[in-house]
C-alpha cells in the first residue's frame, strides 16, 4: 500500500502546483467518493447509491427557480435532495424492499427531472448550462466551488472515519448489531444524509452520469486486494484519488471530458487488478 501513497502524494503535488484549482476540486471529489464507496459496499446499498444520482439531479434542478424566490441553489438542493433520499430510507424502515422502493423513486425523480429540466429551459435564465449537470465539467468551477466541496469532503471523511467499524458491522448482521446496542436508525440515518450531500455537492463537477460509477468502483476495486474493513477504506481512498488526479492530467493533455477520462481510467483499473489477481491465482 506504501506505493500507492507516494504515488498519490506525487501526483497531488504536481497537480495543485500547475492547476490549484482544478487539483483541489478533485481532490475533494475522490476522497468523498473513495470514503463513501466502502460505506455503500458494506450496507450492501449499490441500488440507492445510484438512485442517489437521480435524486440529486432532480434537486438542484429544482433548486434553480426557487432559488430565485429566497435562499440560494446550494440549501434548496440539499433541503430537497435529502427529503427524498430520507422518504426511500423511511420506505424501506416501514417494511418495502429496498430493491422495490429505489426503483420507484428512480421512476418518479426521472420522470420529474425532465419536466423540470424542460420548465427551467423555458422559462428561466440561469448562468450556467444545464449540460454541466449532466456531463459535468470540474475545469469550469469558482473557488466558492472549491470550498464549497473540500468542506463537504472534510465532513465525509470525518463522519465515516468516527461510524465506519458500526456501519460494517450493520452491514455484517442488522440484528446482531441492533442486539449490540447499536442504534441502527440513527447511523441509517447518518448514510443516508451523506449520500445526499455528497451527491448533490459533486453533480456539477463529476455529472450526473458519472456519479454512481465513482461511487462504486473504488470499492469493487479495493475488495480485490483488502484483507480487513479498514484497509478496504484506506485502498478505496487511494484507489480514487489517484485516478481522479492523474484523469484530471490526462484529460488536459487529450482534451476530453475528466469526469468521462477519470470514469474510465478507474475501469481499467479494475480491469488491470482482476486479471492480475486471477494470473497470481493460476
Amino acid at each position: 500500500m506504501i506505493p500507492l501513497y507516494i504515488i498519490a502524494v506525487i501526483l497531488l503535488a504536481f497537480s495543485i502546483l500547475k492547476y490549484p484549482k482544478w487539483a483541489l476540486v478533485i481532490l475533494s471529489a475522490s476522497l468523498i467518493y473513495g470514503t463513501l464507496s466502502p460505506l455503500i459496499s458494506a450496507r450492501r446499498l449499490y441500488f440507492l447509491s445510484a438512485a442517489s444520482a437521480h435524486i440529486a439531479l432532480l434537486a438542484v434542478v429544482l433548486s434553480i427557480p426557487l432559488a430565485k424566490i429566497t435562499l440560494n441553489e446550494y440549501i434548496w438542493a440539499i433541503a430537497i435532495g435529502l427529503a427524498l433520499l430520507y422518504a426511500v430510507g423511511y420506505s424501506i424502515h416501514r417494511g418495502m424492499d429496498e430493491d422495490v422502493a429505489t426503483a420507484i423513486f428512480v421512476s418518479l425523480t426521472a420522470s420529474l427531472s425532465v419536466i423540470a429540466m424542460y420548465i427551467v429551459l423555458t422559462k428561466y435564465s440561469i448562468g450556467y448550462n444545464l449540460w454541466v449537470i449532466i456531463l459535468g465539467d470540474p475545469l469550469l468551477v469558482s473557488w466558492r466551488d472549491v470550498y464549497y466541496a473540500f468542506g463537504v469532503a472534510v465532513i465525509t471523511l470525518l463522519a465515516t472515519i468516527i461510524s465506519y467499524r458500526e456501519q460494517v458491522s450493520i452491514g455484517i448482521e442488522r440484528d446482531c448489531a441492533e442486539l449490540s446496542g447499536i442504534n441502527v436508525r440513527l447511523y441509517d440515518w447518518l448514510l443516508y444524509t451523506l449520500l445526499g450531500i455528497a451527491t448533490i455537492a459533486m453533480i456539477k463537477i463529476v455529472g450526473f452520469v458519472l456519479q454512481h460509477v465513482l461511487i462504486l468502483l473504488p470499492a469493487t476495486i479495493s475488495m480485490l486486494f483488502a484483507k480487513d474493513s479498514k484497509s478496504m477504506l484506506s485502498i478505496s481512498i487511494l484507489v480514487s484519488v489517484i485516478s481522479g488526479l492523474f484523469g484530471l492530467q490526462l484529460s488536459v493533455i487529450i482534451n476530453q471530458a475528466p469526469s468521462g477520462v477519470i470514469g474510465l481510467l478507474m475501469f481499467g483499473i479494475y480491469i488491470a487488478t482482476l486479471l492480475i489477481k486471477r494470473c497470481c491465482h493460476e
